[in-house]
């Protein structure tokens, strides 16, 4: 039995049940770890599997099955689904499911299903084995969280901003209190990190991001955990950060330089340069690569790592690995400077040649 959260911005109902069975045909796929994603066009079925990669399945969804799911979701969640209210969506502790009208959707009735897993599916062998980063990459990320650097992950969707996001979480010291702030619950920090003093919050239309932030400052927190910036929360975060406090969150973006532009486009136009502001409190920046082979899997891996500073009032990008490999050893001088203060053993990077 699945525990099912609405969430939306108008509010959250809670805790209504809906079966494994209501599933049905695509009930293998909601029991696989490795799948990650379940999506129905209107005419075919797509998943997105970790080790499979991404390919179409030869299940069909009916119209019966499709409107008895609608149906029996838009009774757990209270809410209509018809041309009138053509967008359905609902949080289960594991899953985040949306069912889009055929009103509005040509193809038919759209149906996605995302997995939200309550651990982390990375390891740090595995992602060097598997190509993800190299050891110098990771032991120097790791320093980066352990010296309280401002991070920002950026990659298209699906990259797997948030997997690399949980997974550096565990590099925060158990005596720092994190709280986590999300619109759609993803990060479970409670969950995978029980020993750290954590706190999680959900967004609403009644909590929104500025109170939410607001409320956690009094809370005396030393990190604060944003799942996405999607919007002008990202100024909220920035002012956040510039009391004291060290965050963490994901951005879209298909490149480490475009990070900062990114975040001026989002912010609210209050007459202040959020470019600059971006380069004066983010500290690194990383882009995650996501790559579909020829055989149709799908690889990962950290292409781009970078320091962003303001040096002699210019906006300075200093580029520590690029297409997977380390191409500088020279850390800036400012971050030289938060690596000592906070005892960090300054990471030696050595550099590595790329023949491609």
């Amino acid at each position: 039995m699945e525990e099912i959260e609405y969430g939306n911005r108008s509010g959250v109902l809670h805790l209504q049940s809906l079966q494994e069975a209501d599933f049905g045909v695509l009930t293998d796929y909601i029991r696989k770890s490795s799948v990650t994603d379940i999506n129905w066009n209107g005419n075919a079925l797509w998943i997105d599997d970790l080790y499979k990669g991404r390919y179409k399945s030869g299940i069909v969804l009916t119209d019966e099955f499709l409107q008895r799911f609608s149906a029996k979701l838009s009774n757990v969640v209270s809410r209509q689904f018809n041309k009138y209210t053509p967008i359905l969506e609902a949080e289960t502790a594991n899953l985040r499911i949306s069912v889009i009208h055929p009103e509005v959707a040509n193809t038919g009735t759209v149906l996605s299903i995302r997995k939200i897993p309550r651990e982390i599916r990375m390891i740090r062998e595995t992602m060097i084995d598997d190509g993800y980063c190299s050891h110098q990459i990771e032991d120097f990320l790791a320093a980066c969280v352990k010296a309280k650097m401002n991070i920002l992950i950026s990659g298209l969707p699906g990259a797997g901003k948030t997997e690399l996001l949980k997974y550096l979480g565990g590099y925060v010291d158990n005596r720092e209190r994190i709280i986590t702030l999300e619109d759609n619950l993803e990060l479970h920090f409670p969950a995978i990190y029980p020993e750290k003093d954590c706190v999680e919050f959900k967004i609403t239309e009644n909590f929104p991001y500025h109170d939410a932030i607001k409320a956690s400052l009094r809370l005396l927190p030393t990190w604060l955990l944003v799942s996405e910036i999607r919007s002008v929360e990202v100024t909220y975060l920035l002012e956040a950060i510039s009391t004291g406090a060290h965050g963490m969150s994901t951005i879209h973006a298909e490149c480490v330089e475009m990070i900062p532009n990114r975040i001026k486009n989002m912010a609210a136009d209050n007459g202040r340069d959020w470019e600059e502001e971006a380069f004066r409190h983010i500290d690194v920046g990383i882009y995650i690569r996501k790559e579909m082979m020829d055989a149709g899997e799908i690889t990962r891996h950290i292409a781009q790592i970078c320091f962003f500073e303001r040096q002699e009032e210019e906006n300075v990008t200093t580029m520590i690995v690029d297409n997977g490999y380390v191409i500088s050893d020279v850390i800036p001088e400012s971050k030289r400077k938060k690596f000592e203060l906070y005892h960090v053993e300054v990471p030696q990077l050595e550099r590595e040649v790329f023949y491609g």
